[in-house]
């Protein structure tokens, strides 16, 4: 998700035959004072079905971000497997930034995870590129664009892809 004053967002997906999957990757990009909503679910009811969600994205200046992902384990769901996963760059002092995982579960056999960090760029890799001549905002956009663009490899369409790099270096000021 790139750009957009207020973007909302999300996905219920029921995964009720056995084995069935859920594969979901989300990236975005927030600046100035734009805000995401993001609500995704994924409720399994097929034994040994298995769900991961990863989300990753920047933040920044005044920007807000809402991230709920719901994994939900009812009974007869077992041998499930749910996995969420999200990582949050932070880069500015006026970002809002709230998740909301939650894990529901009815059934006994089952695994369900779920994993954030968030936050700002350490001392130490902001010392790190200031020694090899970038300032410090400089280096922020650099790890911005390196956070969305491995994501981007990902989309599978390079009219897209090359949609999304263009975006990217004009954001960051960074090319290829």
């Amino acid at each position: 998700f790139l750009g957009g004053s207020d973007t909302w967002t999300g996905c219920k997906t029921t995964l009720s035959g056995n084995k069935s999957k859920l594969d979901i990757d989300v990236g975005y990009y927030c600046e100035g004072e734009q805000s995401l909503d993001m609500n995704y679910v994924a409720g399994h009811k097929g034994k040994k079905t298995t769900s991961r969600m990863d989300v990753s994205g920047v933040l920044k200046d005044a920007s807000k971000k809402m991230f709920r992902g719901t994994i939900d384990f009812p009974f007869g769901a077992s041998g499930a497997k749910g996995d969420e996963t999200e990582d949050v760059l932070i880069l500015g002092d006026d970002v809002v930034n709230r998740t909301i995982p939650l894990i529901l579960c009815a059934e006994e056999d089952v695994e369900g995870n779920h994993g954030a960090s968030i936050g700002r760029p350490g001392d130490d890799v902001l010392f790190y590129l200031a020694a090899r001549g970038l300032s410090e905002q400089d280096a922020c956009n650099l790890l911005a664009r390196a956070k969305l663009e491995a994501l981007a490899k990902k989309i599978g369409d390079p009219e897209e892809e090359e949609t999304v790099q263009a975006y990217l270096e004009e954001v960051t000021g960074y090319g290829k």
